[in-house]
C-alpha cells in the first residue's frame, strides 16, 4: 500500500484542548492542542513529505507565538478517504529561529519541539489543517471574541492518522471524545468471496460500466476501508481507491 499517509506530527497523542464552544481558545476553527508527555518538551516530526510555506517568528515569544506552515510536496491519504494536498499550521514550538521558507522534510524528520511560546500556560503544539496548498491565516470575529484561522480548515482527526507506534493518552476534552484513527483500525480482510476477483468500482455500485479494469480482491487481501454507502466500501488498496461490496470486508483482528 504505497500512498503516503498523513499523520499527527507527535508521537504521544494527549489532547489537552479541542475545538468549538465547550472550549476556551479555539471556538471559531478546528484546532487541536496536544501537550504530549506529563513533561519536558516532545519532539514534533513531519507529518508527511513537506516545505515549510509560512513562518511568524515574533521577536517577543512571551507576547505572541512562533507558527510553521508545512504544505505536504505530494499527495496525501487521510482516514476519511481524502487524497491530496494538506497544509498544517503548528503554533507553540520552542525554537524556530534557524528555519527557512522553503525549507524541505522527508515524513517522520524532526522538525521542532513543543513549546510556550506565547500566550500558553504549558509546553504543547497548537495544530490546524487544511485542505489544498494555502498557507495563511485569517481572523475571525464572532461578537467580542476573535481567533485567527487556518484558511480551507477542517478537522484534523478527520484528516491525519496516528503512527501505529504511537502513545494515546487522551482523547477527551470536556466530556467530548475525539476520535484519533490510526491505520489498524480502519483495516480489513476480504472474506467469503464466492467467486473471485471482487471488483473495485468506479462509483458506489455494482454496475460493469464502473468496474476499474485490470485490478480485484481476493480473499485473503487486506484493504483500509473509510465508509460504507449503499452496501458499497469506500476503499483504498494498493495504489487503487475505489468501491466495492461491503458484505465481503470484515474487520481484521
Amino acid at each position: 500500500m504505497a500512498y503516503q499517509r498523513a499523520y499527527f506530527p507527535m508521537k504521544v497523542i494527549n489532547l489537552s484542548q479541542g475545538y468549538g464552544a465547550r472550549s476556551m481558545t479555539h471556538k471559531l476553527s478546528y484546532a487541536l492542542d496536544l501537550s504530549g508527555k506529563d513533561s519536558g518538551k516532545d519532539a514534533v516530526y513531519a507529518p508527511f513529505d513537506c516545505k515549510i510555506t509560512k513562518l511568524y517568528q515574533p521577536t517577543n515569544t512571551n507576547k505572541n507565538a512562533n507558527t510553521v506552515w508545512l504544505t505536504s510536496t505530494r499527495k496525501v491519504l487521510s482516514p476519511n478517504g481524502y487524497y491530496g494536498y494538506l497544509t498544517m499550521s503548528i503554533t507553540h514550538p520552542s525554537e524556530i529561529t534557524n528555519m527557512k521558507l522553503g525549507t524541505t522534510f522527508k515524513q517522520g524528520e524532526l522538525i521542532m519541539y513543543e513549546g510556550r511560546t506565547g500566550n500558553a500556560s504549558g509546553n504543547h503544539i497548537h495544530i490546524e489543517v487544511a485542505k489544498g496548498t494555502t498557507a495563511g491565516w485569517s481572523r475571525r470575529v464572532s461578537g467580542v471574541y476573535s481567533e485567527y484561522v487556518i484558511l480551507n480548515k477542517v478537522k484534523p482527526e478527520d484528516y491525519l492518522f496516528v503512527r501505529e507506534d504511537s502513545i494515546i493518552k487522551n482523547t477527551t476534552y470536556k466530556g467530548y471524545k475525539y476520535h484519533f484513527i490510526k491505520e489498524s483500525d480502519i483495516t480489513y480482510k476480504v472474506v467469503d468471496v464466492p467467486s473471485e476477483p471482487l471488483y473495485i468500482h468506479k462509483l458506489p455500485n455494482i454496475r460493469s460500466s464502473s468496474i476499474i479494469k485490470g485490478v480485484g480482491l481476493k480473499n485473503g487481501d487486506e484493504v483500509i476501508k473509510f465508509y460504507t454507502r449503499d452496501n458499497m466500501a469506500y476503499i483504498y488498496h494498493y495504489e487503487i481507491l475505489g468501491y466495492t461490496t461491503s458484505k465481503y470486508l470484515e474487520k481484521k483482528k
